[in-house]
Order: structure tokens, then sequence, then C-alpha cells
């Protein structure tokens, strides 16, 4: 009887199998593969990953390069805010959806990403450009300065050379060409602390190569704001606050496919933050003499043309925490420990004001006496499954099962492939982690071949033994 229960199990197993393969192949026989990539390219990063397990076919074409970009264009239209925060000793990562259009008593719920081991860091920047997140930190005893770029996504990580000479004394900006489609990092280290601050200029381009800074130079001097943390990068255009002559406030602009500086000078006026408005330069600031904030944006980039608005910010102390979307809306968080947690939306056209709670955080922040300790914010986050490739093995934060995996994978695995294979990965563990039931193609291509093989073997061999006993039980 249980031999016999153990066939139809196995018949079962294998119906359902080749209905499974018989069905996605039907899907990419009969419609049009770029009708296929434009329906599948709405879904979210982690349904790509669980897609990815249907077949062979289904892998190949979501690690195709047609598909990522076609999902990165996807996702430009659907953005996030992203939000990274420190409490009870550890960095957190969330980010929700950034809604389009708001109705009465809105919510989103926000997603939590892992990244690794990420304790006892003390945050110096954090940035997020085209679906990176680049992080710029102190380790435990403030001795040392580590820069790393993570994909949420993908969860590649990579882990950038240490600048010669050492020095703890700089700040770096990340920033992305959308002409030649690279990466670059830009590091400013103070080499002169005397009368006049200098700088020593180098850059990092991921992607074409080993992992090695250049220097380059800067024609002019200035000396960065206190602020400069949080540079801004428009169009192929870094952009971050500095002074000269101790008394005017310039803008200064990186081209990240030249590599050449300029600077845009502001007049009588103290700027207090960068934003990216409606895809234009945005400056909030505190013209003196005036009661009143300012946004300036800047409309055309050739002539130093701005359009002004004024505006107070609604929340004291906040300024440095305004942003803004790309349908024209000045975005405020409130604090992390408020309950609940939201976020304010204010269109300056309009003049209104949203609010949209954020749940999914209530674990992590709380009343009690461990509040946060740094909190960083950014809007117009976007999912991204491109994977940077890599010409030298990169050191993981964290040497975990999934680390080691992912390092493995780059050095026999096409870049394209490394990303699904990652995703995927840490899809199944997620699945087998919770009790869910999981296919064996989540496990690993090579190993579900195996699998099938195995099993067909092993009910071959189940019915050959049940063949012989019954005719020994004839006899």
């Amino acid at each position: 009887m249980n031999i016999q229960k153990d066939d139809w199990m196995d018949r079962r197993k294998i119906v359902r199998r080749n209905t499974q393969s018989s069905a996605s192949t039907y899907v990419l026989e009969k419609l049009h593969i770029d009708l296929v990539i434009e329906i599948l390219s709405r879904l979210s990063a982690k349904s790509i990953a669980i897609c990815r397990c249907v077949s062979k076919q289904w892998n190949s074409l979501l690690v195709s390069q047609d598909f990522v970009e076609s999902f990165l264009r996807s996702s430009l239209s659907r953005p996030r805010i992203w939000f990274t925060f420190r409490f009870d000793g550890k960095w957190n990562f969330f980010s929700s959806p950034q809604p389009q259009k708001f109705g009465n008593n809105l919510s989103v719920e926000a997603t939590e990403h892992h990244m690794g081991s990420y304790e006892n860091w003390y945050m110096k920047s954090c940035q997020s450009v085209h679906g990176f997140i680049f992080m710029s930190y102190n380790s435990k005893g403030m001795t040392d300065r580590t820069q790393v770029i993570w994909n949420p996504c993908t969860r590649q990580l990579i882990t950038l050379p240490k600048l010669e000479p050492e020095n703890l004394d700089f700040n770096s900006f990340f920033a992305y060409d959308p002409t030649e489609k690279q990466f670059k990092v830009l590091c400013m280290t103070v080499v002169n602390k005397q009368q006049t601050t200098s700088y020593k200029y180098q850059v990092l381009t991921l992607g074409t190569g080993p992992l090695l800074w250049r220097n380059i130079e800067c024609p002019f001097m200035y000396r960065l704001h206190n602020k400069s943390n949080r540079g801004i990068c428009i169009n192929g255009v870094l952009y971050f606050i500095g002074w000269i002559k101790c008394s005017t406030m310039i803008i200064i602009c990186f081209d990240v496919s030249s590599e050449k500086f300029s600077f845009i000078k502001i007049e009588n006026a103290f700027i207090v933050t960068l934003i990216k408005y409606r895809g234009k330069l945005g400056v909030y600031l505190v013209v003196y003499g005036s009661p009143r904030g300012e946004v300036w944006v800047l409309d055309d980039t050739k002539n130093d043309n701005w359009s002004k608005h004024n505006f107070v910010c609604p929340y004291s102390g906040q300024e440095n925490s305004t942003w803004a979307t790309g349908t024209g809306e000045l975005v405020w968080p409130s604090s992390p420990w408020t309950q609940p947690f939201y976020v304010v939306y204010y269109n300056l056209e309009r003049q209104s004001f949203r609010r949209v709670d954020i749940k999914g955080m209530e674990n992590k922040v709380s009343t009690g006496k461990d509040r946060y300790d740094g909190f960083f914010t950014f809007t117009n986050h976007v999912e991204n499954l491109m994977v940077l490739p890599l010409h030298k093995k990169t050191i993981p934060i964290q040497d975990t099962l999934t680390n080691r995996v992912m390092e493995r994978e780059t050095l026999t695995r096409s870049p394209l492939t490394q990303t699904a294979y990652a995703s995927s990965y840490s899809t199944t563990r997620s699945y087998k982690s919770s009790g869910k039931r999981c296919s064996d193609r989540s496990i690993g291509e090579d190993e579900q071949d195996d699998i099938g093989e195995k099993r067909g073997d092993q009910a071959a061999e189940r019915r050959e033994r049940s063949t012989k006993r019954g005719k020994h039980e004839v006899h």
C-alpha cells in the first residue's frame, strides 16, 4: 500500500512539474518577447527573483540586458522613499512607496532591507543614486574609514579600496553618468588645514576595470560647507555646497562625464540644503534680512536663471531634512521616534500639505530610552537589477553564506546572472526559514537538473521493486 502511495506521489510531482514547464514555455512561445518583458518589468524585484525559479527560459530572459533596462525604466515611474537610521546600536534600512496620488488618511507599508553586519558604525555620509546606496562610515574606535556601495535589490556589496595616503578627513560623493552609464565616486581629502584649506581630488570609476583611485585637479579654491556630506546628482552633474572667501556661498558643480569642476555663486543668502525639484536643481535657502525661506529652482543651467518661491518650513530644525519629489512636492520625515512615523508632502504651487503614515517600522523605532542615533532619508529611490561588473575580489562586510555564494558566483557567472542568482538565492533562504514550500528551481539551476534525474531514477527503482514483488507474490 505504501509503495503504491509513493508511486502515485511521484507521478503527481512529475505531472505537476511538466505542467508548470509547459505553461511557462507556452507563455514565451505564444506571446511576443517584448510584451512579456513589458509585463514582467512591472513586478517588484522580489517577484522577479521568484519568477526566475520558473524555468531556464524564464531565467535567461530575466537576467538579459534588455529586461534589466526595461525594469529600471518601469521602476523610475514608481519611486520609493529610503530610510536609514541607527537604533539600539544597529543600522536599519527601510523603503516605502512614494505616493503619486494623494487621498485622505493615506498610509503605506515599509519594506525592510538587510545588508549584513552593520553594528557600531558612525555613518559619515549616505546617498541613494540610481538604485544604489553609497555609505561612508567609521568603524568602532573611529580609527578606520570604510566606503561601500550596495544594491538592496541584488544584495551586491562592493567595498572600495583605501585611499592613499590614508586620511580620515575626507568627503566622498557618489554620482552617475547617464550618457556613459557609469557610476563614479569623487573623494576630496584635506591635505592642508592652515590658513587656506586645500584638497586632494580623486575619482574612482566602477565597471570599467580594476577599482583604482585616479587623481584629478580643480581649477579654483574653496572650502566645503560643514553639511556638504549631502551631495545631489542630477542629469550627470554632481552638486554640493561650499564657500569662497569665507563669506560667499557657492554650489560646486562636478560634471561626471568630463570630470570638470565649475561653480554657481549665491549672493546674500545662506544655503540650507540642495534638492532635486522636477528634475532640476533646487536650493532651499534663507535670504539675509528676510524672515522667510525661499526655494530657488535652476531653470537655465547655462545662464544661471532661477525661479524663486517663498516658503516656510513647517518643522523648525528639520530644514536639512528637506527633500523633493519628481512631481513637485517638498518632503519632510517626522522624527523617527514619532508614533506613528509619517512623512509630510508640501505642494509649492498649490500650497497644500499631505501626510502619509509609514507602517512596518514600529519594531525598530520606539519611544523608550533607546532612541535613534543618526537618520538619513532620500526620495526618488528606485529598484535596479543592475550588477556592477568587478575585476577584483570584493571584501564582504560579513562573511555570511549569502556573501560567500555571491563572491564565488562573481568569478564564474556573467554580471547579469550574478544579479538574479543572488536575489533568488536570498529569496529561497527566506522561504525555507519561514517554513514555506519552495520549488527546486530556486535552489539553483544546476542542482535542479540533478534533483530531477535522481527523482526519476528513484521512481523507476521503486516501480521495478514493486513489479518484482508482485510477481513473487503471484508465484
